[in-house]
């Protein structure tokens, strides 16, 4: 066999294989770009949505719908983390919110954490008994610059739910949120789950939505 018929003939293979495999290719190349034009679309559609439920959420609030929110912070033992914890709980974009944080007796800084960071002072406050507990109230103190919406109240040590019942009575906004003393929540967390209030005022009684640890 000639040089020039062997190169004749692998000149054919090599058509015979692109002829073969021209059509699967354009199929594969098709299929991944329209993957990709979906995808940069469903991207596009989820960006305009949350757009519009950014622009619906800063209407309500601004329009003075949104109802106050009492953060209850149950806290036993939680020195290291309490103050960050309290500072985001704070720094949350709402309009109108405090923070209650209850010390269930702790046997480490946890208040002393608390009293340094955020200047506390004691004031002779005397807490309601709308939900009943049986536990001692030592004290409740507030940051000495009468501008931070915090509230600590000191008390014998009788468990998580004990806890939550005296933040309750030591709120002063009508809704509360209970949050754990190690919880971190989303910036606009407060505001998703309170619209349901002022979506429907009369039906709606409780809300809820996920946090980060």
């Amino acid at each position: 066999m000639s040089w020039s018929a062997v190169v004749e003939a692998l000149r054919e293979g090599v058509s015979a294989v692109v002829h073969l495999t021209a059509l699967p290719i354009l199929v594969y190349f098709v299929l991944i770009n329209t993957s990709l034009l979906v995808l940069i679309l469903l991207a596009w559609a989820e960006f305009r949505a949350q757009q519009r439920r950014r622009l619906t959420t800063l209407d309500w609030q601004g329009g003075g719908l949104a109802p106050g929110v009492s953060l209850l912070v149950p806290a036993y033992n939680e020195e290291v983390g309490i103050v960050t914890a309290v500072k985001s709980f704070l720094s949350l974009r709402y309009p109108r919110h405090e923070v209650v944080v209850v010390d269930d007796g702790s046997t480490d800084r946890t208040f002393a954490r608390l009293e340094e960071a955020f200047d506390l002072v004691e004031v002779p406050r005397r807490l309601p008994m709308d939900v009943p507990t049986g536990v001692a109230v030592h004290s409740v103190h507030v940051p000495r610059d009468g501008r931070t919406r915090l509230v600590v109240v000191r008390k014998e040590n009788s468990g998580r739910s004990e806890a939550l019942n005296v933040a309750i009575n030591a709120a002063s906004e009508p809704l509360v949120a209970m949050v754990d003393g190690d919880s971190v929540l989303e910036p606009d967390g407060l505001l998703r789950v309170t619209k349901p209030f002022v979506d429907d005022p009369t039906r709606v009684v409780a809300t809820g939505g996920p946090s980060d640890r």
